[in-house]
């Protein structure tokens, strides 16, 4: 059946889509922030085709996650593409980076989804577009890397939301942009891949490292199988961290099926499998289902479950009418998670549409 209809019975019979809200324009590379006050924020993005900003790049959409219902909407300080963001412990949402007016941004901004309103942040300590950025246990915010519209780079700062302050701390080891960061279990974060996918000559990076917040520094971690950026990458049950898809380094030419996973107990990445198809721009497109199951809703026609026992991918038989980059994909409660927004691979057309995706229970 394609995205159009009502919900229907999956290849997993345990999971439903459905058509959700239409966003109040069409969004991708944008930002889905869950803010934990009951509120799910579509912030930002590209909204004309070509992946180019408007007025709208300037809005965010507010969604209640109790019934995925368009609530309202906001503003940003400005027209932001690929902006970067995390949701602060006081339901505010940390904005920061990205495109803005053609060039790389070093501004932030904080958006307030009682106001709808944004008030302007602290400088970074330069442009970054498509840092590793992840929520620290204590609620403070790691950003790291990214693009500056010339290079990589390699600095990092933290955010304090308690100050209201950037600070910069211990550099990467390897510039890189396009990683993923994933908070561990112990409070550490696992940086992996990136590399410079943003102009030739392209690079992806095998490596890893790790930031150790009580030392303020990053440390060299295990390499990759794969060098890999626009991947995905999350925490399971057990405490490893799963990595997939990305691309190498050349781009939509090399998009990856390969899985691997990050052995905690060991210290060492492992081969995990592989996607039924390959996928790439999915950093915000993947959600942990039980069973020790991940779902891979973006970069093809059909979202995909991964079973990290059998090291196999199954594509669910849903068309979302599109195979889609950068969508972003966000739990609203334990039963339902949205999937939004994206651009058609080919046209680099973003859409509108999101669709509500009922979880197995567990």
């Amino acid at each position: 059946m394609t995205g159009g209809g009502s919900a229907a019975e999956q290849a997993d019979s345990e999971v439903r889509i459905e058509t959700g809200p239409r966003l109040g324009a069409p969004r991708a590379t944008h930002q889905l922030v869950a803010t934990g006050k009951g509120r799910l924020l579509a912030i930002g993005g590209c909204v004309r085709s070509g992946c180019e900003a408007g007025p709208a790049s300037a809005t965010v959409d507010i969604v209640d996650a109790s019934n995925m219902e368009l609530v309202g909407s906001g503003s940003l300080l400005v027209r932001r593409i690929q902006p970067s963001a995390a949701a602060l412990p006081d339901g505010r949402v940390l904005v920061l980076g990205g495109w803005v007016d053609g060039r790389a941004s070093a501004t932030t901004e904080i958006f307030d989804p009682a106001t709808g309103k944004s008030l302007a942040g602290p400088m970074m300590a330069g442009p970054r577009n498509a840092p590793a950025i992840a929520r620290l246990a204590d609620g403070r915010i790691l950003i790291a890397g990214g693009y500056d519209g010339i290079d990589v780079r390699s600095d990092a700062e933290i955010f304090d939301p308690a100050s209201g302050r950037l600070t910069t701390i211990g550099p990467l080891g390897v510039a890189r942009s396009g990683a993923t960061a994933t908070l561990l279990a112990d409070g550490r974060v696992l940086v992996v891949g990136g590399g410079r996918p943003d102009r030739a000559p392209r690079r992806a990076l095998a490596s890893a490292e790790i930031f150790d917040p009580a030392a303020g520094r990053f440390s060299p971690a295990a390499s990759l199988e794969q060098g890999r950026y626009k991947h995905g990458a999350l925490r399971l049950a057990n405490g490893d961290v799963l990595v997939v898809g990305g691309s190498d380094a050349r781009d939509y030419d090399g998009k990856l099926r390969s899985v691997e996973r990050f052995d905690i107990a060991a210290g060492r990445f492992v081969p995990a499998g592989n996607l039924a198809v390959p996928r790439f721009k999915i950093a915000d497109g993947l959600l942990l289902l039980p069973g020790n199951r991940v779902l891979v809703a973006a970069g093809d026609t059909a979202p995909e479950i991964f079973d990290v026992a059998s090291g196999t991918g199954a594509r669910l038989d849903y068309d979302l009418g599109g195979q889609w980059n950068y969508m972003t994909l966000v739990r609203a409660d334990a039963d339902t998670a949205l999937l939004a927004g994206g651009y058609r691979e080919g046209r680099i057309e973003p859409t509108d549409q999101s669709w509500i995706i009922h979880l197995p229970k567990g």
